[in-house]
């Protein structure tokens, strides 16, 4: 009988031994003291899932004006990269491709140009309350920023707001357009230019660099 009480104790013992070899090779088995034991003798242990919130992104919205499509296109891969909310400030009156052309005097963007009080209405209905960070994308006409722009800043308060100025330009830098905008006193903390043709890749490869 001694010897069984013997037997069995270094069997005990030596289930033990493998269990914490186990839980100290593979801390995932671990168990926790509080554990409950169910029906079949197992330690069953609730873990709550951590919630992941992007603390950079998540109170960041880009809104980006593209008449064309092409600006939103480079727009678009910086939401996918960042998982970042997208809203495009759509006008009330769309611009053709007559309104577009800057060579012509007559065309609706060269008077808007040549006078800066005029405000072209914005139809989308944009709210940046509650957002820290506003990415603002536009394309830089004549050099600096489009009138509709300037509708925005003054119907919205961006006082408070972190604003990352991105335009899309061929040839023209952002630094006027960025000059443009100081009687708004936006607070700017970052500005880029880039190029109509730019990839998703060469967007990418931009963010990594900040």
């Amino acid at each position: 009988m001694k010897k069984i009480w013997i037997l069995t104790t270094l069997l005990f013992g030596s289930f033990l031994l493998a269990g914490c070899n186990n839980a100290i090779n593979n801390p995932e088995i671990a168990i926790e003291d509080d554990c409950v034991l169910g029906d079949n003798n197992t330690c069953s242990v609730e873990v709550e899932e951590p919630e992941v919130t992007d603390v950079e992104n998540s109170n960041s919205l880009i809104l980006v004006f593209s008449p064309t499509g092409n600006t939103k296109r480079m727009a678009g891969y910086i939401s996918e990269l960042t998982d970042i909310e997208l809203t495009e400030i759509i006008p009330v009156v769309p611009y053709t491709e007559d309104d577009l052309n800057w060579r012509n005097e007559e065309s609706r963007t060269f008077k808007e140009f040549k006078d800066n009080t005029i405000r072209p209405e914005i139809e989308t209905q944009i709210n940046i309350d509650g957002y820290d960070t506003i990415y603002l994308w536009f394309p830089i006409w004549f050099g600096i920023t489009p009138n509709l722009i300037l509708t925005l800043l003054e119907n919205n308060d961006f006082s408070g707001k972190n604003v990352i100025l991105f335009c899309t330009s061929e040839h023209v830098g952002i630094e006027k357009a960025v000059e443009y905008l100081e009687p708004y006193n936006l607070n700017v903390i970052a500005s880029h230019r880039f190029a109509q043709d730019t990839t998703k890749q060469q967007v990418q490869e931009w963010l990594e660099s900040l």
